[in-house]
């Protein structure tokens, strides 16, 4: 029986990826000799003039998508960052991370936070010329909501109705008070009433929003290459119209050391990553005058194992204990060069202000081996797979764990499976236990979805782990619904409480984001919201290039 091709449809929704955007694949590997990754480590050109038109950034992102329909095709963050140019979102978080209005004009919520109000600003038109009005902003939502899998992420939505030319009324099944910031992410990028009518494969090869660039080509495996929307309706604080750029390039170098040698050799003049090993060669050459660095300090993405909570024998929770507790994640820093500094227990870094401390504790062998041998007395000998995805840090990552692991009295056997088919077997369930990365949602409320039990069951589950439970699935309500912060910390400390005690993750690392460019590339972190306040600089490894320039 061959595939069924809807259920090759992921969207990674609401992240942080809802990963941002973020759903990213894997983790990845971390930097020698001097690994310190902080704000202080930018290395940037002051501009010497004012911004100046014209001119091409080629940038090489980390991966290939599946198309560009964010109704349909899986994103992660090098989707996120072709996306970017391409569609504009409804909302935007600011610098302080609070998602605020960017092709909506205003939020307006009911009392009880179940009936949304979204006014659209005037005058904005698709690429193909269409108004970005509220029967297009609708059936743009609508679409995200009827389809295979980002219907699960949207499944507390009632309904999606045009109230207006310039409104749209979204109803709620439950109180959400974080609507906005789920509108920063892929559900909130509006698609045209066109490309959604447009038949395969025009309907994710031939992408049509409002956004500052156009699509000019899009060879897969090779180049999306996409010149200025002239009728653009953004401009700068000096009436200037946006973008800069009379074009935009994105190759997909998969090599986190050959994006860094591309950028080095005038091939590429900007990239991300999230590998440290290249960040330190960015960080060493940017000292020396070559190019520019800058480090994302905002929610990142964080690596660890995820255990399919439902497939014997990680369905039993000592297991995944015993294994938690014969992880030694300092171990797995080392042999990646992940810094110290980005040690993990939570999906939480410690400064953020959802973190908890859990009590989450791992590299005790002695007692993991103890439960391990325990289940072993009642089931029998434990085996499983652990997978990732074929980047040769992720192979010796699981290697690592396998030897860890064995020597508590399991048998693991290690695979790879490139990253479409990666996520989709998490989203299918058909997996055992995972290297990944995922968790980058400003606002914690944007990874609801991931977490859920709501999400955890059925053929496609958006809660990969497949955990369901009573105390935590309330706790993630509570914390959606609720507009009061002090709530909302009490609601994801219990989260985190819960997850320590049901270990769906083993977390190892927070992982970080830095920007490589070119000498003469100019404000490519320094983003504005339309009314002009400053928007966050870049998050997830995704970098809007609507304002970016390059000098003369």
């Amino acid at each position: 029986m061959g595939e069924n091709p809807r259920l090759r449809q992921f969207v990674s929704v609401v992240a942080a990826v809802v990963a941002l955007g973020l759903f990213a694949a894997a983790c990845s590997s971390s930097s020698s000799g001097d690994n310190s990754a902080t704000a202080s480590s930018d290395v940037t050109v002051k501009a010497a003039s004012e911004p100046t038109q014209g001119g091409t950034v080629k940038f090489a992102v980390e991966a290939e998508s599946d198309g560009f329909n964010p109704t349909t095709n899986r994103w992660a963050v090098s989707g996120h960052t072709v996306g970017s140019a391409i569609f504009d979102p409804l909302s935007a978080y600011d610098e302080n991370g609070d998602a605020q209005p960017y092709l909506a004009k205003s939020f307006t919520p009911s009392a009880d936070y179940k009936i949304w109000t979204i006014e659209l600003r005037p005058n904005v038109n698709f690429s193909d010329g269409t108004p970005v009005d509220g029967a297009a902003v609708a059936k743009s939502l609508n679409a995200m909501k009827k389809d295979v899998l980002v219907g699960i992420a949207l499944a507390n939505i009632a309904s999606v109705v045009a109230s207006g030319p310039l409104s749209v009324t979204v109803s709620t099944i439950d109180p959400d008070a974080s609507l906005p910031a789920a509108l920063t992410t892929q559900v909130g990028y509006v698609v045209s009433p066109a490309q959604l009518d447009a038949a395969p494969p025009a309907n994710t090869r031939s992408p049509i929003g409002s956004g500052p660039f156009i699509q000019k080509e899009w060879i897969p495996d090779n180049s999306w290459s996409g010149t200025k929307n002239p009728n653009y309706w953004r401009s700068d604080d000096k009436g200037n119209k946006l973008p800069y750029l009379d074009s935009l390039e994105f190759r997909p170098i998969t090599d986190p050391q050959s994006r860094v040698n591309a950028l080095l050799a005038g091939d590429v003049n900007m990239l991300h990553t999230t590998d440290f090993p290249a960040m330190a060669k960015l960080k060493s050459e940017a000292q020396s005058g070559a190019l520019q660095v800058v480090f994302d300090q905002n929610e990142s993405e964080e690596s660890f194992v995820m255990f399919n909570t439902a497939k014997a024998p990680l369905d039993d929770v000592r297991v995944r204990e015993g294994l938690k507790l014969c992880t030694d994640p300092a171990e797995v820093r080392l042999i990646s060069e992940v810094p110290e500094d980005r040690a993990a227990d939570s999906q939480f870094s410690k400064d953020s202000p959802w973190y908890f401390n859990s009590g989450f504790t791992t590299n005790d062998p002695v007692a993991g081996k103890a439960l391990i041998e325990q289940v072993k007395a009642e089931k029998g000998p434990i085996s499983f797979t652990l997978g990732t995805t074929p980047v040769p840090a992720n192979v010796n990552i699981t290697a690592l764990l396998k030897q860890q692991w064995e020597a508590c009295g399991v048998s693991v056997t290690t695979t790879t499976t490139e990253q479409s088919k990666f996520i989709l077997d998490m989203a299918t369930g058909n997996y055992q236990a995972n290297l990944t990365r995922q968790f980058s949602g400003t606002d914690p409320a944007v990874d609801y979805v991931w977490w859920t039990g709501k999400n955890a069951t059925g053929p496609l589950a958006l809660n990969f782990a497949r955990l369901n439970d009573p105390e935590l699935n309330a706790a993630l309500d509570k914390g959606r619904g609720s507009p009061d912060l002090a709530v909302r910390k009490e609601a994801y400390a219990t989260v985190q409480q819960r997850q320590t005690a049901l270990v769906p993750y083993i977390w190892l690392a927070h992982s970080q984001w830095a920007i490589g460019a070119a000498k003469n590339i100019r404000n490519f972190t320094s983003m504005t919201l339309p009314d002009g306040a400053k928007a966050q600089s870049f998050q997830g490894g995704t970098v809007k290039l609507t304002e970016t320039w390059i000098e003369k």
